[in-house]
Protein backbone atom coordinates (compact mmCIF):
# COMPACT_ATOMS: atom_id res chain seq x y z
CA UNK A 1 0.00 0.00 0.00
CA UNK A 2 1.04 3.59 -0.96
CA UNK A 3 1.59 5.72 2.42
CA UNK A 4 -0.19 9.11 2.29
CA UNK A 5 2.74 11.07 0.82
CA UNK A 6 3.67 9.15 -1.84
CA UNK A 7 -0.56 9.30 -2.64
CA UNK A 8 -0.37 12.46 -2.75
CA UNK A 9 2.45 12.95 -5.17
CA UNK A 10 0.82 9.90 -7.64
CA UNK A 11 -2.09 12.47 -7.53
CA UNK A 12 -0.41 15.36 -8.48
CA UNK A 13 1.18 13.74 -11.32
CA UNK A 14 -2.29 12.34 -13.17
CA UNK A 15 -2.90 15.41 -14.43
CA UNK A 16 0.35 15.82 -16.12
CA UNK A 17 0.95 12.51 -17.23
CA UNK A 18 -2.55 13.23 -18.96
CA UNK A 19 -1.39 16.26 -20.67
CA UNK A 20 1.60 14.66 -21.91
CA UNK A 21 0.31 11.76 -23.56
CA UNK A 22 -2.74 13.51 -24.92
CA UNK A 23 -6.11 13.65 -24.72
CA UNK A 24 -7.19 10.65 -27.10
CA UNK A 25 -4.36 8.25 -25.64
CA UNK A 26 -5.76 8.26 -22.11
CA UNK A 27 -9.27 7.62 -23.33
CA UNK A 28 -7.73 4.63 -25.39
CA UNK A 29 -5.87 3.41 -22.33
CA UNK A 30 -9.41 4.01 -19.75
CA UNK A 31 -11.29 1.17 -18.81
CA UNK A 32 -14.57 0.13 -20.25
CA UNK A 33 -16.63 -0.72 -18.05
CA UNK A 34 -18.84 -3.92 -18.75
CA UNK A 35 -22.05 -4.51 -19.37
CA UNK A 36 -25.05 -5.78 -17.11
CA UNK A 37 -27.67 -7.91 -18.01
CA UNK A 38 -30.61 -8.60 -15.73
CA UNK A 39 -32.44 -11.71 -16.27
CA UNK A 40 -36.08 -13.46 -14.31
CA UNK A 41 -36.50 -17.02 -13.85
CA UNK A 42 -40.53 -17.59 -13.10
CA UNK A 43 -42.49 -20.53 -12.62
CA UNK A 44 -46.08 -19.25 -13.54
CA UNK A 45 -47.58 -22.96 -11.70
CA UNK A 46 -49.09 -25.14 -14.18
CA UNK A 47 -52.51 -24.72 -12.32
CA UNK A 48 -53.22 -27.93 -10.42
CA UNK A 49 -50.92 -30.69 -8.64
CA UNK A 50 -50.93 -33.50 -11.16
CA UNK A 51 -49.74 -36.34 -8.45
CA UNK A 52 -53.67 -37.42 -8.07
CA UNK A 53 -53.71 -38.55 -11.64
CA UNK A 54 -50.52 -39.79 -12.24
CA UNK A 55 -50.14 -41.42 -9.13
CA UNK A 56 -53.10 -43.65 -9.44
CA UNK A 57 -53.27 -47.20 -9.22
CA UNK A 58 -55.77 -47.73 -12.46
CA UNK A 59 -57.34 -46.16 -14.79
CA UNK A 60 -60.50 -46.29 -12.76
CA UNK A 61 -58.90 -44.01 -10.04
CA UNK A 62 -56.15 -42.22 -12.77
CA UNK A 63 -60.12 -41.12 -14.40
CA UNK A 64 -60.95 -39.94 -10.68
CA UNK A 65 -58.01 -38.08 -10.38
CA UNK A 66 -58.25 -36.00 -13.41
CA UNK A 67 -60.84 -34.72 -12.18
CA UNK A 68 -59.64 -33.08 -8.67
CA UNK A 69 -57.01 -32.14 -11.25
CA UNK A 70 -59.54 -30.17 -13.68
CA UNK A 71 -61.02 -29.07 -10.51
CA UNK A 72 -57.89 -27.70 -8.97
CA UNK A 73 -57.03 -25.96 -12.20
CA UNK A 74 -60.48 -24.21 -12.61
CA UNK A 75 -60.63 -22.55 -8.79
CA UNK A 76 -56.74 -21.01 -9.41
CA UNK A 77 -57.76 -19.23 -12.34
CA UNK A 78 -54.51 -18.26 -14.30
CA UNK A 79 -56.58 -15.66 -16.65
CA UNK A 80 -56.72 -13.94 -12.74
CA UNK A 81 -52.99 -14.50 -11.67
CA UNK A 82 -51.23 -13.59 -15.10
CA UNK A 83 -52.30 -9.85 -14.48
CA UNK A 84 -49.65 -9.55 -11.78
CA UNK A 85 -47.29 -11.86 -13.40
CA UNK A 86 -47.28 -9.52 -15.97
CA UNK A 87 -46.72 -6.61 -13.19
CA UNK A 88 -43.66 -8.74 -11.83
CA UNK A 89 -42.13 -8.99 -15.73
CA UNK A 90 -42.33 -5.47 -16.25
CA UNK A 91 -41.10 -3.96 -12.92
CA UNK A 92 -38.27 -6.37 -13.26
CA UNK A 93 -37.06 -5.19 -16.33
CA UNK A 94 -35.18 -8.55 -17.29
CA UNK A 95 -33.51 -8.40 -20.95
CA UNK A 96 -34.53 -12.00 -20.95
CA UNK A 97 -37.01 -14.22 -18.82
CA UNK A 98 -37.34 -17.88 -18.46
CA UNK A 99 -40.42 -19.47 -17.80
CA UNK A 100 -41.54 -22.62 -16.77
CA UNK A 101 -44.96 -24.51 -16.17
CA UNK A 102 -46.44 -22.53 -19.32
CA UNK A 103 -49.30 -24.76 -19.69
CA UNK A 104 -51.61 -25.47 -22.50
CA UNK A 105 -55.01 -27.27 -21.54
CA UNK A 106 -57.17 -28.67 -24.32
CA UNK A 107 -60.32 -30.23 -23.39
CA UNK A 108 -62.27 -32.78 -26.00
CA UNK A 109 -65.76 -33.68 -25.29
CA UNK A 110 -67.48 -36.17 -25.55
CA UNK A 111 -64.44 -38.68 -24.22
CA UNK A 112 -63.19 -40.96 -26.44
CA UNK A 113 -61.12 -42.75 -23.97
CA UNK A 114 -58.41 -40.00 -23.59
CA UNK A 115 -55.53 -40.19 -26.00
CA UNK A 116 -51.71 -42.14 -26.24
CA UNK A 117 -49.69 -42.68 -24.41
CA UNK A 118 -52.42 -43.18 -21.34
CA UNK A 119 -55.26 -44.02 -23.12
CA UNK A 120 -56.20 -47.96 -23.28
CA UNK A 121 -58.04 -47.84 -26.16
CA UNK A 122 -57.11 -47.67 -30.02
CA UNK A 123 -57.92 -45.17 -31.89
CA UNK A 124 -58.35 -42.64 -29.05
CA UNK A 125 -57.77 -39.21 -30.68
CA UNK A 126 -55.79 -36.03 -29.05
CA UNK A 127 -58.05 -33.37 -27.70
CA UNK A 128 -57.42 -29.94 -29.71
CA UNK A 129 -60.13 -27.43 -28.37
CA UNK A 130 -57.79 -25.16 -26.79
CA UNK A 131 -59.49 -23.89 -22.82
CA UNK A 132 -56.28 -22.35 -21.81
CA UNK A 133 -52.99 -21.15 -23.11
CA UNK A 134 -51.05 -19.73 -20.25
CA UNK A 135 -48.61 -17.81 -22.83
CA UNK A 136 -51.53 -16.34 -24.82
CA UNK A 137 -52.92 -15.49 -22.16
CA UNK A 138 -50.28 -14.05 -20.07
CA UNK A 139 -48.48 -12.08 -23.28
CA UNK A 140 -52.16 -10.21 -23.35
CA UNK A 141 -51.66 -8.76 -20.26
CA UNK A 142 -48.10 -8.24 -20.95
CA UNK A 143 -49.43 -5.74 -23.52
CA UNK A 144 -52.38 -4.35 -21.18
CA UNK A 145 -49.32 -3.69 -18.65
CA UNK A 146 -47.39 -1.98 -20.97
CA UNK A 147 -44.54 -4.51 -21.07
CA UNK A 148 -43.05 -4.83 -23.92
CA UNK A 149 -41.86 -8.30 -24.42
CA UNK A 150 -41.90 -10.97 -27.75
CA UNK A 151 -41.03 -14.76 -27.43
CA UNK A 152 -37.79 -15.52 -28.23
CA UNK A 153 -38.08 -19.39 -27.75
CA UNK A 154 -40.35 -22.22 -26.86
CA UNK A 155 -40.01 -25.33 -25.72
CA UNK A 156 -43.01 -28.40 -25.74
CA UNK A 157 -42.10 -31.11 -23.05
CA UNK A 158 -44.84 -32.85 -21.08
CA UNK A 159 -47.74 -33.93 -22.97
CA UNK A 160 -50.87 -36.40 -21.96
CA UNK A 161 -54.16 -36.78 -22.01
CA UNK A 162 -57.14 -38.46 -19.67
CA UNK A 163 -60.79 -38.93 -19.59
CA UNK A 164 -61.63 -36.58 -16.40
CA UNK A 165 -64.48 -37.58 -14.23
CA UNK A 166 -65.19 -33.57 -13.11
CA UNK A 167 -68.19 -34.58 -11.29
CA UNK A 168 -67.31 -37.66 -9.11
CA UNK A 169 -70.54 -39.09 -10.86
CA UNK A 170 -70.05 -42.48 -12.72
CA UNK A 171 -73.66 -42.52 -13.99
CA UNK A 172 -73.03 -38.95 -16.06
CA UNK A 173 -69.99 -40.26 -18.14
CA UNK A 174 -69.99 -40.45 -21.97
CA UNK A 175 -67.81 -42.02 -24.78
CA UNK A 176 -66.32 -45.52 -23.99
CA UNK A 177 -65.54 -45.23 -20.45
CA UNK A 178 -68.20 -44.08 -19.51
CA UNK A 179 -68.60 -46.71 -16.50
CA UNK A 180 -66.32 -45.03 -15.11
CA UNK A 181 -67.25 -41.55 -14.87
CA UNK A 182 -65.62 -40.15 -18.26
CA UNK A 183 -67.53 -36.74 -18.44
CA UNK A 184 -64.32 -35.32 -21.18
CA UNK A 185 -61.01 -35.63 -21.75
CA UNK A 186 -58.02 -33.22 -21.28
CA UNK A 187 -54.85 -32.91 -22.61
CA UNK A 188 -51.95 -30.88 -21.02
CA UNK A 189 -49.21 -29.69 -22.62
CA UNK A 190 -46.08 -28.43 -20.46
CA UNK A 191 -43.66 -25.89 -22.22
CA UNK A 192 -40.45 -23.60 -21.14
CA UNK A 193 -40.42 -20.18 -22.81
CA UNK A 194 -37.68 -17.69 -23.45
CA UNK A 195 -39.29 -14.28 -23.51
CA UNK A 196 -36.79 -11.06 -24.76
CA UNK A 197 -37.24 -7.39 -23.74
CA UNK A 198 -38.36 -5.32 -26.76
CA UNK A 199 -35.90 -2.62 -27.32
CA UNK A 200 -33.31 -4.62 -25.01
CA UNK A 201 -29.51 -3.82 -26.58
CA UNK A 202 -29.16 -7.75 -25.88
CA UNK A 203 -28.88 -9.09 -29.98
CA UNK A 204 -30.25 -12.63 -30.25
CA UNK A 205 -28.43 -15.25 -32.08
CA UNK A 206 -28.70 -18.91 -32.65
CA UNK A 207 -31.10 -20.83 -30.63
CA UNK A 208 -31.50 -24.45 -29.17
CA UNK A 209 -33.88 -26.99 -27.73
CA UNK A 210 -34.06 -30.24 -25.71
CA UNK A 211 -35.31 -32.82 -23.87
CA UNK A 212 -33.47 -34.68 -21.32
CA UNK A 213 -32.94 -38.61 -21.85
CA UNK A 214 -33.75 -39.28 -18.25
CA UNK A 215 -37.31 -39.06 -17.58
CA UNK A 216 -39.80 -39.83 -14.40
CA UNK A 217 -42.13 -42.65 -16.07
CA UNK A 218 -44.53 -43.34 -13.61
CA UNK A 219 -47.35 -46.03 -14.60
CA UNK A 220 -50.98 -45.82 -14.25
CA UNK A 221 -52.77 -49.22 -14.65
CA UNK A 222 -50.05 -50.52 -16.49
CA UNK A 223 -49.64 -48.00 -18.83
CA UNK A 224 -46.55 -46.16 -19.26
CA UNK A 225 -45.90 -41.85 -18.51
CA UNK A 226 -43.08 -40.42 -20.10
CA UNK A 227 -42.97 -37.19 -18.40
CA UNK A 228 -40.72 -35.21 -21.09
CA UNK A 229 -38.31 -32.42 -19.34
CA UNK A 230 -35.77 -30.00 -21.55
CA UNK A 231 -33.99 -27.20 -21.93
CA UNK A 232 -33.75 -23.90 -23.82
CA UNK A 233 -31.38 -21.34 -25.09
CA UNK A 234 -29.95 -18.40 -26.93
CA UNK A 235 -26.76 -17.21 -28.01
CA UNK A 236 -26.52 -13.98 -26.90
CA UNK A 237 -24.59 -10.76 -27.24
CA UNK A 238 -24.57 -7.47 -25.57
CA UNK A 239 -21.85 -4.63 -26.45
CA UNK A 240 -18.53 -6.93 -26.68
CA UNK A 241 -19.76 -9.80 -24.62
CA UNK A 242 -21.16 -12.96 -25.95
CA UNK A 243 -22.72 -15.24 -23.67
CA UNK A 244 -25.08 -18.56 -23.74
CA UNK A 245 -28.65 -18.07 -22.00
CA UNK A 246 -30.66 -21.23 -20.56
CA UNK A 247 -33.63 -21.66 -19.14
CA UNK A 248 -34.92 -25.35 -17.80
CA UNK A 249 -36.59 -27.16 -15.18
CA UNK A 250 -35.83 -30.14 -13.88
CA UNK A 251 -37.97 -33.04 -12.77
CA UNK A 252 -40.17 -32.70 -10.15
CA UNK A 253 -40.97 -36.10 -9.26
CA UNK A 254 -39.87 -39.39 -8.35
CA UNK A 255 -36.06 -40.47 -7.02
CA UNK A 256 -34.12 -37.54 -6.79
CA UNK A 257 -31.62 -38.87 -9.09
CA UNK A 258 -33.59 -38.36 -11.88
CA UNK A 259 -32.95 -34.69 -11.77
CA UNK A 260 -29.14 -35.08 -10.95
CA UNK A 261 -29.37 -37.11 -13.92
CA UNK A 262 -30.75 -34.12 -15.70
CA UNK A 263 -28.31 -32.08 -14.26
CA UNK A 264 -25.67 -33.91 -15.37
CA UNK A 265 -26.93 -33.86 -19.06
CA UNK A 266 -27.11 -30.41 -19.24
CA UNK A 267 -23.27 -30.34 -17.79
CA UNK A 268 -22.74 -32.69 -21.05
CA UNK A 269 -24.87 -30.49 -23.02
CA UNK A 270 -26.12 -26.82 -23.14
CA UNK A 271 -23.74 -25.91 -20.76
CA UNK A 272 -20.38 -27.06 -22.42
CA UNK A 273 -19.33 -24.02 -24.08
CA UNK A 274 -16.54 -22.08 -24.40
CA UNK A 275 -18.86 -18.97 -23.53
CA UNK A 276 -20.30 -17.06 -20.63
CA UNK A 277 -23.23 -19.10 -19.66
CA UNK A 278 -25.99 -18.00 -18.00
CA UNK A 279 -28.49 -20.83 -16.73
CA UNK A 280 -31.99 -19.56 -14.79
CA UNK A 281 -35.17 -21.96 -14.03
CA UNK A 282 -36.73 -24.68 -11.08
CA UNK A 283 -34.31 -26.90 -10.80
CA UNK A 284 -36.10 -28.68 -7.85
CA UNK A 285 -32.89 -28.94 -6.04
CA UNK A 286 -30.48 -26.59 -3.85
CA UNK A 287 -28.32 -27.10 -0.47
CA UNK A 288 -28.86 -26.17 2.94
CA UNK A 289 -27.55 -22.67 1.79
CA UNK A 290 -31.70 -22.48 0.04
CA UNK A 291 -33.05 -24.40 3.07
CA UNK A 292 -32.87 -27.26 0.72
CA UNK A 293 -32.92 -30.31 0.81
CA UNK A 294 -36.53 -31.49 1.90
CA UNK A 295 -35.79 -34.75 1.39
CA UNK A 296 -33.06 -36.87 1.02
CA UNK A 297 -31.36 -36.11 -2.51
CA UNK A 298 -33.06 -32.91 -3.32
CA UNK A 299 -29.76 -31.30 -3.20
CA UNK A 300 -27.63 -33.72 -5.93
CA UNK A 301 -29.21 -31.90 -8.54
CA UNK A 302 -27.87 -28.14 -7.99
CA UNK A 303 -24.20 -30.27 -6.50
CA UNK A 304 -23.40 -31.57 -10.23
CA UNK A 305 -24.23 -28.12 -11.30
CA UNK A 306 -21.82 -26.46 -8.03
CA UNK A 307 -19.22 -29.14 -9.33
CA UNK A 308 -19.18 -28.15 -12.80
CA UNK A 309 -18.23 -24.68 -11.55
CA UNK A 310 -21.48 -23.05 -11.89
CA UNK A 311 -22.17 -19.71 -9.42
CA UNK A 312 -25.55 -19.41 -7.37
CA UNK A 313 -26.08 -15.49 -8.64
CA UNK A 314 -29.65 -15.54 -7.70
CA UNK A 315 -31.76 -14.85 -4.27
CA UNK A 316 -33.58 -16.69 -1.58
CA UNK A 317 -35.83 -17.75 -0.58
CA UNK A 318 -38.34 -18.59 -3.99
CA UNK A 319 -40.51 -21.70 -3.30
CA UNK A 320 -43.31 -22.90 -2.18
CA UNK A 321 -46.75 -21.81 -1.35
CA UNK A 322 -48.50 -24.75 -0.38
CA UNK A 323 -51.83 -23.33 -1.13
CA UNK A 324 -51.56 -20.24 -3.05
CA UNK A 325 -55.03 -19.24 -1.69
CA UNK A 326 -53.63 -18.62 2.15
CA UNK A 327 -52.82 -15.02 2.37
CA UNK A 328 -50.29 -16.18 5.11
CA UNK A 329 -48.41 -18.82 3.12
CA UNK A 330 -44.35 -18.18 2.74
CA UNK A 331 -41.54 -19.19 0.56
CA UNK A 332 -38.76 -21.00 3.18
CA UNK A 333 -36.74 -22.54 0.66
CA UNK A 334 -35.31 -22.30 -2.65
CA UNK A 335 -35.15 -24.11 -5.97
CA UNK A 336 -35.53 -21.42 -8.85
CA UNK A 337 -31.82 -20.36 -9.51
CA UNK A 338 -29.59 -17.89 -11.37
CA UNK A 339 -26.31 -19.76 -12.32
CA UNK A 340 -23.57 -18.32 -14.16
CA UNK A 341 -19.90 -20.03 -15.47
CA UNK A 342 -17.59 -18.63 -15.36
CA UNK A 343 -18.60 -16.60 -12.35
CA UNK A 344 -20.44 -13.63 -13.09
CA UNK A 345 -20.42 -10.71 -10.63
CA UNK A 346 -24.17 -10.41 -8.79
CA UNK A 347 -24.83 -6.76 -9.06
CA UNK A 348 -28.53 -7.20 -7.28
CA UNK A 349 -30.77 -9.73 -6.82
CA UNK A 350 -34.73 -10.34 -5.42
CA UNK A 351 -37.04 -12.78 -5.30
CA UNK A 352 -41.04 -11.42 -6.73
CA UNK A 353 -44.51 -12.86 -5.90
CA UNK A 354 -44.23 -12.92 -2.19
CA UNK A 355 -45.92 -9.23 -1.75
CA UNK A 356 -48.97 -9.70 0.22
CA UNK A 357 -50.43 -6.58 -2.02
CA UNK A 358 -49.76 -8.36 -5.37
CA UNK A 359 -52.31 -11.18 -4.85
CA UNK A 360 -55.06 -11.23 -7.12
CA UNK A 361 -58.32 -9.58 -6.38
CA UNK A 362 -59.89 -13.07 -6.06
CA UNK A 363 -57.32 -13.79 -3.00
CA UNK A 364 -54.96 -15.68 -5.12
CA UNK A 365 -51.13 -15.63 -4.94
CA UNK A 366 -49.41 -14.89 -8.98
CA UNK A 367 -47.70 -18.82 -8.53
CA UNK A 368 -46.88 -21.33 -6.02
CA UNK A 369 -43.33 -20.33 -6.92
CA UNK A 370 -41.94 -16.89 -6.18
CA UNK A 371 -40.02 -15.36 -9.44
CA UNK A 372 -36.14 -14.72 -9.13
CA UNK A 373 -34.48 -11.54 -10.98
CA UNK A 374 -30.58 -11.04 -10.99
CA UNK A 375 -28.53 -8.29 -12.47
CA UNK A 376 -24.89 -9.73 -13.38
CA UNK A 377 -21.68 -7.87 -14.85
CA UNK A 378 -20.60 -9.83 -17.91
CA UNK A 379 -17.20 -10.20 -18.75
CA UNK A 380 -16.12 -8.84 -21.86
Amino acid sequence: MLSHPTRRKFALALPILAALVGPAAAQANAPKSAPQITVMTRNLFLGADLAPAINAPGIGEAIDGAGVVYNELQSTKFADRAVPLAREIKRSGADLVGLQEVAKWRKQTPSDGGAPPISPLAGATPATTVEQDFLVILERELKKAGAKYRVALVNEEFDAELPVDVDANNATGTGPLAALGADFDVRLTMRDVILVKKGSKVRLGKTRTGHYKTRYEPSVGGLKIPVDRGWTSVEATLGTSKFRFLNTHLEAFGDPKIREAQAKELVAGPLDTKEQVILVGDLNSGTTRHNEPEKPGDDLAFKALAGFGMKDNGARQSCCFENIFDANAVLDHTVDHVLSKPALKTVRAKVTGNDRSQRTASGLWPSDHGGVVSTLRLRK
